[in-house]
């Protein structure tokens, strides 16, 4: 097998193998953000489903790329599934624990909704995970985004959740 240094047609990194057969196997070189906090949660607050989880988070990104996975660490264990609702451009979030709420003008600048929706139960907390495969442009090489509890959550102190956005 012989490999080959690349970029794609996005300037990103890849790298290509060609068997003795001929097959040709092309890969890329995912970016992690930093574990993220969710910021502004209230603590011992009760929320209802469609609630904002959470004030904006800002992700420093590629410029351009697709969100392959969000990683959700739920430190609470309650397995509740979540939607991260993100934007190109910084938007007027919605006060954390109450009904989500996006402008129509904000709206033009939405990228996508990743929805965390499959949890892997452990003992004392849980992974959540969101596949979307969603492409995006950055302009400012940022992305902002606000999280969507569907379900009733009641975060326990030092028990505030964790994510991370997995791009190609």
């Amino acid at each position: 097998m012989s490999d080959i240094r690349g970029l794609d047609e996005h300037g990103h990194p890849h790298d290509v193998s060609v068997s003795n057969k001929g097959d040709i196997y092309v890969t890329s070189r995912a970016f992690r953000t930093p574990y993220k906090r969710v910021p502004g949660l209230s603590i011992a607050g009760a929320y209802a489903a469609a609630d904002a989880f959470g004030t904006t988070m800002e992700f420093v990104v590629p410029r351009e790329g697709t969100i392959a996975s969000v990683i959700f660490l739920d430190h609470d264990d309650e397995g509740i599934v979540k939607e991260l609702v993100l934007f190109d451009k910084i938007f007027t979030e919605t006060a954390d624990n109450a009904a989500f709420t996006v402008s129509d003008v904000d709206m033009r600048y939405c990228v996508g909704v990743v929805s965390i929706d499959v949890f892997f139960n452990f003992a004392a907390n849980q992974v959540g995970q969101g596949s979307p495969a969603l492409a995006y442009v950055a302009p400012q090489s940022r992305l902002w985004g606000q999280l969507v509890t569907r379900g009733a959550d009641n975060i326990a102190a030092d028990n505030e959740p964790e994510l991370l956005l997995v791009i190609v």
